[in-house]
């Protein structure tokens, strides 16, 4: 099925591009670009849109002046036949070639209905959504804001995640964050951010979590630059910490798929870590088994992603995790993650090619055993990691029961 996305507005009036199953349009007034648009207000690299199975997906690349999809501004926005998107003071319909219903004629319709305004996610800082007072922003993540928030019916802090709106209002979008929900609802343990409910209100889909005081191993990670090294030790007690988190998830036939260190808290009482964001997780079987992020989608840090997902159609499973764990130790090893660049090509061909440095070259005082187990987990090809969560916790507590290591 051909589209067009036809210019009614701006310098380039009048002009269309033709778009194609499979295709990434970039949009821009730059010669990198597509559009190559001659609207001074365009960034030069404005925002990419692709058809993927006959969705067209616009996502903005940070232009300066934002993309607005029927006048309301997006950072990513499923578009349907008919819709207006406007990038700098050039404005594009999308239309369906062969299709002359009112949606996609040529030129805006006459009176187009206004939709409601959705108030911004920053905004309900001092509002209530359902039984939560929303008191302020403690995260700021690539599908919502994470609130502080008090549930007025049980009595507690509670961690409320937001999604953005634009996300919410997508029928497969919302379809996707339910799955999620249903698969993470039944696990419980120590080392894994509870989630004790979700719903959606108005234009708002939330998942109510466990308040965690304390802060996450990004903010861990930083530190080690410029007040020296974590001992190892602590390190140590982390891997097994989050080890224990994925072998429950095993036991519930879930993967995480989005292991990075800011999704890995360290209460400030105990320092005992705990695995969040578990809403990117995927049921490996049954009911729950479609996917919960898009085809092609790459979700998370990438340089805490292993080889086989930098690439499309790779099929992962728990190994991918562990691989992803040990490159956020490694990190809290070193201070930095394993491979780093200046470019994502340059990223990605040094995850599939590169071998790391060996951790004991920033601190020599890391035993052998724990540095030999890191470097496993960080193995190019699955099958040379640790094969199940199980295992990977085996040599952990051997090297425990060796170096006298309380967990």
């Amino acid at each position: 099925m051909l589209a067009q996305l036809f210019a009614i507005a701006g310098a380039d009036k009048g002009r269309t591009f033709t778009l194609k199953e499979g295709q990434t349009l970039v949009i821009g007034r730059g010669q990198e670009s597509e559009t190559e648009l001659k609207d001074p207000h365009a960034s030069r690299k404005h925002c990419l849109l692709s058809v993927e199975n006959g969705a067209f997906i616009v996502v903005d690349q940070e232009s300066a002046s934002g993309t607005f999809v029927n006048g309301k501004q997006v950072k990513r926005h499923v578009l349907q036949p008919g819709d207006v998107l406007r990038v700098g003071g050039t404005e594009l319909r999308l239309q369906l070639e062969g299709r002359h219903d009112e949606s996609t004629l040529l030129g805006p319709p006459a009176n187009p209905k206004p939709k409601p305004a959705v108030t911004p996610l920053k905004d309900l800082v001092g509002q209530s959504l359902a039984h939560f007072e929303i008191k302020q922003v403690i995260a700021t993540g690539n599908s919502g804001l994470v609130f502080m928030a008090h549930d007025t019916k049980l009595d507690r802090p509670t961690a409320l995640k937001v999604l953005w709106p634009e996300t919410s209002q997508q029928e497969d979008e919302r379809q996707r964050f339910v799955r999620a929900m249903k698969t993470m609802l039944p696990v419980h343990h120590e080392n894994i951010i509870e989630i004790y409910a979700a719903g959606k209100n108005g234009p708002y889909c939330w998942v109510a979590m466990e308040y965690v005081d304390g802060e996450s191993l990004t903010e861990v990670i930083r530190r080690i630059g410029t007040a020296g090294m974590l001992d190892w030790r602590n390190a140590f007690r982390i891997a097994v910490h989050v080890g224990r988190a994925l072998d429950e998830a095993y036991k519930h036939q879930i993967i995480h798929r989005n292991i990075t260190p800011r999704n890995i808290l360290l209460r400030k009482s105990d320092k005992v870590a705990k695995l969040g964001d578990l809403m990117l997780a995927k049921a490996l079987e049954g009911n729950l088994s479609q996917p919960v992020t898009q085809l092609g989608q790459l979700v998370g840090d990438l340089a805490y992603m292993p080889p086989e997902r930098t690439r499309t159609g790779a099929e992962v499973d728990c190994r991918a995790d562990i691989y992803s764990l040990g490159a956020t130790v490694y990190a809290l090893l070193t201070g930095h993650p394993p491979f780093e660049g200046d470019s994502i090509p340059e990223v990605i061909t040094k995850i599939r090619q590169a071998e790391p440095i060996r951790p004991k070259e920033f601190q020599l005082s890391i035993a052998d055993r724990f540095q030999d187990c890191v470097l496993q987990m960080l193995a190019k090809r699955p099958e040379d990691r640790f094969q199940k969560p199980a295992d990977l916790l085996k040599e952990l507590n051997r090297i425990a029961l060796f170096d006298n290591i309380q967990v």
